[in-house]
């Protein structure tokens, strides 16, 4: 989807978006496939999920898209895939240049120099659930893992010097000093210009001398009259780097998040978050939401009194970063996994493909201020002691390759928890009066969970409901207030909410399970207890009609905000 502003006004850009030749070569093996014999017999969209159309509805296995792209000049291009799912194969007139493991998120093809004209370029993508190939995207996951070329590709023309990354932190926030990280390549040692622009202003303009290779440029300035962002007053900032003839615009606000006495702070202002798990999926589209559905479903939420979302679990597209940056939400945004084994987590296989998602998470996101918290496996076994190392090392990378924002994963064990003395904050999934007790067991259920944690070791910590709800089929409005009925997914979650923020203050946080209704698994002893295949717990349909819940929340989340 478009980013909201333009990144790039010298280097060349050509977006490849639109339809490509398309084949679906079904249950094949990658390396067994012969390029020139696939016959493209068909198109497909680019951006687009190949499984969530019609034709292909369902359908799992290897496919191939075909497009025939023109170099100008015999000169360096890299190819930008923005999410490829799950798995893709990129070849460039028939050579390999590289496979690509995991959704989600952004990565790059350099091309090898190549003669002016036309060629073809080749991206096999597999959507098959096969942890020999794709250890990411496990079949009991409990959403619909749609498949295909899901975001935009473009082809950048790069110089002979060029900006891989901009990466802009706040050092202090009263005088507003800064540092900037410019990672470039070159091909080889020269100086060149650099001229850096906040908001239109200079702030660096000079001749840097450059090593040939990659190398990082780091700056340091302050702005001290310079706006900050926060959820009611979301400022942005547009800084400009130009290193020669390239050049990279990146968008950022001002703010501080710290995790103290229990309380979630951004710019030394406890937040008290309220919000929804949402998933980046629509039953007509996949995962390439339009935009005007993510700009939807933000009204939504901000309508119900939302100020907090947390990204169902995985990355979140930087267009919907975007939106949330503009409008002042605070988000969670986490690496792809759900109720990851000690098999897992022990696997060097899993946890080098975490390693490498998660520094392709934080590169693509970091710059975004709506995100406050950076998160990972989503309700693994984090029990057992020894997963211990895998969380240690998993989140150790995101403190070491981003230290501004603080780190948590959502457990739901709360009562045998083994790492909650590795997070900043603490999250905690349950579903009291769901899976657990009936109504009116909730509030001492919750009790219970949040009054252990803190006689363990964790009281001083910012603590986040960051799942709770109960299922509601649409439309089904029973006089018996029967599970599965809206009526009572609304008196559940009315009971949830009063308990933790009327009766009690424990909580800083509530993500609600979940936003809206989603598409899962189609293995059958998780079908079973997921109706019509959809995971049926959100407040509102996949379509975003709303349920009885909406309104309650609504009610209670605007007595919140205006005390």
């Amino acid at each position: 989807m478009p980013r909201l502003f333009q990144e790039h006004k010298l280097r060349p850009v050509t977006l490849l978006d639109g339809l490509w030749n398309f084949a679906f070569l079904g249950d094949m093996d990658v390396d067994d496939v012969d390029i020139t014999s696939i016959k493209c017999d068909s198109y497909m969209p680019v951006p687009a999920c190949f499984d969530a159309m019609p034709q292909y509805a369902g359908k799992r296995g290897l496919v191939a898209y075909r497009k025939e792209i023109y170099l100008d000049e015999a000169a360096r291009h890299r190819l930008v895939f923005d999410t490829v799912h799950h798995w893709g194969r990129v070849l460039f007139d028939g050579t390999v240049l590289h496979d690509h493991v995991g959704g989600f998120t952004q990565f790059t093809v350099d091309l090898p120099q190549s003669a002016p004209g036309s060629h073809e370029l080749v991206v096999l993508v597999d959507n098959r659930l096969d942890y020999d190939h794709s250890p990411l995207h496990l079949d009991y996951f409990d959403w619909y893992h749609y498949g295909g070329i899901s975001g935009s590709v473009s082809l950048h023309h790069l110089p002979e010097s060029w900006i891989d990354r901009v990466t802009i932190t706040v050092d202090d926030l009263t005088s507003r000093n800064m540092t900037m990280s410019i990672r470039y390549g070159t091909i080889k040692a020269q100086t060149l210009p650099l001229s850096i622009a906040i908001d239109d202003h200079f702030i660096i303009d000079e001749e840097v001398a450059l090593s040939e290779g990659n190398g990082v440029l780091n700056y340091h300035f302050n702005l001290p009259e310079a706006a900050l962002w926060s959820p009611n007053d979301p400022h942005l900032h547009m800084a400009a780097v130009q290193l020669g003839t390239d050049d990279l615009y990146e968008r950022f606000g001002i703010r501080k998040v710290e995790a103290k006495q229990g309380q979630i702070l951004i710019n030394g202002e406890p937040q008290l978050l309220l919000g929804f798990n949402r998933h980046q999926s629509h039953p007509q589209f996949g995962y390439t939401i339009p935009q005007n559905i993510d700009y939807s479903d933000l009204m939504l939420l901000r309508d119900m009194g939302c100020n907090f979302i947390r990204g169902s679990h995985y990355p979140q597209t930087r267009s919907f970063l975007d939106l949330c940056d503009e409008l002042g939400f605070m988000m969670w945004v986490e690496s792809i996994g759900w109720g990851h084994t000690v098999g897992h987590l022990t696997d060097p296989h899993f946890v080098n493909a975490q390693h490498a998602h998660i520094a392709e998470m934080i590169a693509m996101s970091e710059n975004h201020p709506s995100i406050i918290l950076w998160g990972i496996l989503n309700e693994g076994y984090s029990y057992d002691e020894k997963t211990t190392p895998t969380y240690a090392a998993l989140l150790g990378q995101i403190r070491e390759e981003d230290p501004t924002r603080p780190v948590t994963y959502a457990c739901n064990y709360p009562f045998t928890d083994a790492h909650l003395d590795l997070v900043d904050v603490v999250s905690i999934n349950q579903y009291p009066g769901w899976y657990q007790g009936e109504l009116e067991d909730v509030p001492q259920l919750i009790d219970d969970f949040i009054n252990y944690v803190d006689e363990h070791g964790q009281a001083d910590k910012p603590i986040i409901i960051s799942e709770i709800g109960a299922g509601a089929i649409y439309g089904w409005r029973d006089s018996h207030h029967t599970r599965w009925s809206e009526g009572y997914q609304s008196a559940l979650l009315e009971t949830v909410i009063k308990h933790l923020f009327f009766d009690r203050d424990r909580v800083c946080g509530l993500a609600i399970w979940q936003y809206h209704d989603i598409r899962t698994t189609q293995l059958a002893r998780m079908a079973l207890a997921r109706p019509r295949d959809f995971n049926n717990k959100g407040v509102l349909d996949e379509y975003r009609r709303p349920k009885e819940a909406y309104q309650v929340v609504k009610r209670l989340f605007t007595e919140l905000n205006s005390k």
